[in-house]
């Protein structure tokens, strides 16, 4: 009699607002590779995984959300405020996991980073984003990144209400990418790579 064995996968109720946290080494990796010149704004930046990274590496890093899911007088977050709006606060440089919403969203995002900063625009994004042929087409034909880092090993992104109630971040069952646009380097056509991250999770 042959033994049937149940596959455990996570099933998550959709958040809301589409906040969804990478893990901490996602940052960690990025930073051993690209480089900032002038502070970073993440304008979605939830509990700051993205920020907290950023300034541990000794960069000047801030943050924005339309919600404040930081503690009052984080010194780091200038308050609450949506990204997408005319006027919204920016700085030269962008690195952010943008809320997907089907995609919709996390394109918005990218083209508003791309319309404020002068310097990088970062997102973090699933590699089915990437792959898009309409995105082919489009963004990537408009403003086609200078570098892809596909992230390894794969990074779990739970919903951040998740890990609130005590869940934690494990068995990333998605492949996830950094999606790099250097508006100060010439383009000589997108460059693709591993972003090995074993070292910083030792």
């Amino acid at each position: 009699m042959s033994e049937t064995k149940e596959k455990v996968a996570h099933v998550w109720q959709r958040d809301a607002l589409d906040w969804y946290v990478e893990e901490e080494f996602v940052t960690r990796a990025l930073v051993k590779v690209e480089r900032f010149v002038g502070p970073v704004l993440d304008p979605c930046c939830g509990q700051g995984n993205i920020v907290k990274g950023l300034l541990a590496a000794g960069v000047q890093a801030v943050g924005t959300d339309i919600v404040q899911r930081v503690p009052e007088g984080t010194p780091w977050f200038l308050g609450t405020a949506d990204f997408r709006e005319v006027g919204a606060i920016s700085q030269p440089n962008i690195c952010m996991n943008p809320p997907f919403f089907r995609a919709k969203g996390a394109e918005a995002f990218i083209r508003k980073a791309l319309t404020v900063a002068t310097g990088k625009v970062i997102a973090f994004a699933d590699i089915k984003f990437l792959a898009s042929a309409g995105r082919a087409k489009g963004l990537y034909a408009e403003f086609p990144p200078n570098r892809v880092w596909s992230i390894s090993p794969r990074p779990s992104c739970p919903p951040g209400e998740f890990l609130l109630a005590g869940g934690e971040a494990d068995g990333g069952t998605a492949d996830w990418v950094w999606m790099v646009w250097d508006q100060t380097a010439p383009f000589y056509g997108t460059q693709f790579d591993w972003l090995r991250a074993e070292a910083v999770l030792a």
